[in-house]
């Protein structure tokens, strides 16, 4: 098993960023801090380490070019293992008006089908999928396709005597190619066999690959007032157009780090209040809608993309483009565009158009299967064999979100850098599936891992990890302080509230 700061190089190493940076960064090894068989404390800290890393490489990039000379002294990051875990849980820890959000649906969890025949080679001897209910038109759409009640009577009874009945991955994959969400369980080795499990494998690459799409000159980062140049992305403008965690959690990263991010919401759009006031923090907030429709809106898009620096979206693979806005149509905007994209399956192979969820992507690559065979080892003491059909067991936090959300940070700093040096405007890529490839190839913890208990949000307080602020809906936010330690130098962490709702204040342009 690699190591925190192992990992961190490794990742480095794939933008091509200056490895003198990594001697600031320090990720003590901890060791595996979550009840799971998998190095999910690995994945935090060097996630959240490449993500920092830049920020303070940018950071001293912009300090020296305005000292013209001299020297001063550079701040060093540590992050703890217990306070990037931390972190990898703060939807779950985080409270609203005192509140913790209501995360999932009455119906959501994880329920048995019946085995698809013939039994797929390495797939489990019993069956299992999974829903994912969140949004309304997605549970309603799929108790409509099973032909139970939308009116709010459904019970996670009804809905298990229905699915039962069902083969798992014919009716995962009948509802997928409806625009609906649900996965079937399968396990690493039947997952790699499956086509595009294949083309997971065959990308390579890393998780976070950046394309360079012109030749523009450089663009150097804009100079900003006194007060505020301790912050590494002062002055930067980011359109944020994603939901749910991963997305957003990149957007916020680069705002703790000082940049203008504005947070981009569709009326039409349902809503997630209880991930979005933590989410949302230190951003600002606007509702436009991009369909043809509403030319005014569409309109004022365009003017803030004119001088925007990125555009963060996680829409699916050509989800943006169908409204108007692929990225030759982007460019042409703003040809000095960072254009950062996230999605569920990537943008390769069968599965690129279907939507998709941490929950989700965790059940159909293996990690569910491999974490219930390695709970019940730990439990009986007992080898258990892939396939042998054991309950499924979820990852202990939203592993592939968090992750995600501070790679693809790491990778729009890293492009950003790139641009001010050599210029050109950039594509940053990334997947939960990718993030799910990566972490996987971290290897597994020992067993004994399971016998961790995670810090509570009492515990945590009382260690100074929980911030207050006002922000969403005018209520106090209590929330998970981002986990680099600043030691010495000048690198400063803006933690605020965030907007107070979904379209807080009218936005003529931006702040800066």
């Amino acid at each position: 098993m690699p190591s925190p700061q192992t990992t961190l190089q490794l990742l480095w190493l794939t933008t091509q960023l200056p490895p003198s940076a990594l001697t600031r960064i320090s990720l003590p090894n901890s060791g595996e801090l979550l009840p799971t068989s998998f190095h999910l404390t690995t994945a935090a800290q060097a996630s959240i380490g490449a993500c920092v890393g830049i920020a303070a490489e940018i950071l001293r990039m912009r300090r020296a070019a305005e000292r013209n000379g001299g020297t001063e002294e550079e701040a060093e990051l540590v992050v703890e293992g217990r306070d990037a875990v931390a972190e990898f849980r703060s939807e779950r820890l985080s409270r609203c008006g005192g509140e913790p959000g209501q995360l999932w649906d009455p119906l959501a969890g994880q329920y048995p089908a019946a085995v698809s025949p013939p039994a797929s080679q390495g797939g489990p001897s019993s069956a299992w999928v999974r829903p994912h209910l969140s949004f309304p038109h997605h549970r309603d759409g799929l108790l409509k396709h099973l032909g139970l009640p939308t009116d709010g009577t459904t019970t996670k009874e009804m809905l298990a005597n229905r699915l039962k009945t069902l083969p798992a991955h014919e009716t995962a994959n009948e509802v997928m190619e409806k625009g609906l969400c649900m996965t079937s369980l399968r396990g690493f080795t039947d997952w790699d066999l499956h086509e595009q499990g294949q083309v997971a494998s065959d990308k390579g690459g890393g998780p976070i690959p950046l394309y360079k799409l012109n030749d523009r000159p450089p663009k150097p980062f804009p100079k900003v007032p006194s007060d505020k140049r301790n912050r590494p992305l002062q002055g930067i403008k980011v359109l944020d157009l994603t939901r749910v965690i991963a997305g957003p959690t990149a957007g916020r990263a680069l705002a703790t780090y000082g940049a203008d991010v504005l947070w981009v919401n569709a009326p039409h759009n349902p809503k997630l209040p209880a991930l979005d006031f933590d989410t949302s923090r230190n951003k600002r907030s606007i509702q436009l809608d991009l369909r043809r429709s509403n030319p005014t809106d569409r309109a004022q898009f365009e003017d803030l993309l004119r001088t925007a620096d990125v555009l963060l979206q996680s829409y699916r693979p050509d989800g943006l483009c169908s409204l108007g806005y692929p990225i030759e149509k982007c460019l042409e905007i703003n040809p000095d565009l960072v254009y950062a994209t996230l999605s569920a399956w990537g943008e390769e192979g069968p599965w690129k158009e279907r939507k998709g969820f941490d929950s989700l992507v965790q059940f159909a690559v293996g990690f569910n299967e491999a974490e219930g065979r390695a709970w019940e080892m730990f439990r009986n003491g007992k080898e258990v064999e892939e396939g042998s059909g054991v309950e499924p067991r979820a990852l202990p936090c939203q592993a592939l979100d968090h992750s995600s959300g501070y790679l693809l940070a790491f990778g729009i700093q890293a492009a950003l850098y790139h641009r001010s040096q050599t210029g050109g405007a950039y594509y940053v890529e990334n997947s939960l599936l990718s993030t799910a490839t990566w972490i996987r190839s971290l290897g597994r913890a020992p067993l004994e891992s399971f016998a961790n208990i995670p810090e509570t949000f009492e515990e945590l307080d009382r260690r100074g990890r929980i911030g207050r602020a006002r922000g969403f809906e005018g209520k106090e936010v209590e929330f998970v302080r981002h986990s680099p330690r600043v030691v010495g130098g000048s690198f400063e962490i803006k933690e605020e509230g965030g907007p107070r709702g979904y379209d807080d204040e009218e936005v003529g342009g931006w702040v800066q």
